[in-house]
């Protein structure tokens, strides 16, 4: 009998034990997906503040350029990209078809999931690619084995825009000044981590080196 009520007894403490252990692995586990999402949310940056400067003559500083600006946008008004928004932003290709957006989507060049830090625009070879907002260009490199040929240009409040898998214009290098809209290059072949996708440009941004979601900025895609 006392055999017995011991047997019993371990048999409780078994069970309290393994559900104790099933316990701390589920809240183990919930404390990583949290930790996961909130390290993958994209940081949203107070951009209000840029507006005023952009309409003031931006990096200029009412040096007089703007009638030269004035003028320019009377000729090329037809030419710019469209889907200007209360950001400031504007698209970076004429058609704003979006392919793949910012999120965790299986690439089938590399033929694995992950974390995909940008959106792709449909397009084809020779269609052209403007600066979403002015800036400086501060990258400017050819035939990366996984990004291909890209643009990057850093803007104000530390935002920055990157034009993936497309050809820069010769007049395009480090340490140019665009405006926003000006043609900075055009769509070229794909290659790289993207080959298989097609011709497309595909667009990033960052905040302060942080990748951040471009939706927040061009709002182009639907909630």
């Amino acid at each position: 009998m006392k055999q017995e009520n011991k047997k019993s007894k371990k048999k409780i403490l078994l069970y309290y034990l393994i559900l104790a252990a099933c316990l701390l692995v589920i809240a183990a586990v919930t404390v990583t997906v949290i930790f996961t999402v909130n390290r993958n949310k994209p940081p949203i940056s107070a951009d209000t503040d840029n507006t005023d400067t952009d309409n003031n003559g931006g990096n200029n500083g009412g040096n007089g350029n703007d009638n030269d600006n004035d003028n320019d946008n009377d000729n090329d008004d037809d030419d710019k990209p469209t889907g200007g928004n209360s950001n400031g932003y504007v698209l970076p290709v004429r058609t704003a078809t979006v392919t793949s957006a910012y999120d965790f989507v299986y690439d089938v060049t590399l033929d694995r999931y992950c974390v995909h830090q940008g959106i792709d625009f449909q397009g084809k070879t020779g269609d052209e690619v403007c600066a979403v907002r002015d800036g400086t260009v501060t990258q400017v490199v050819k035939n990366h084995v996984l990004d291909g040929s890209y643009i990057t240009i850093t803007h104000s409040n530390g935002v920055t825009s990157t034009y993936k898998y497309i050809e820069a214009k010769e007049n395009i290098a480090v340490g140019t000044t665009v405006k926003q809209g000006d043609v900075i290059g055009v769509i070229a072949e794909a290659n790289g981590s993207e080959m298989k996708q097609g011709e497309h440009l595909h667009f990033e941004m960052s905040v302060n080196g942080k990748p951040a979601d471009p939706n927040i900025y061009l709002d182009i895609i639907e909630k």
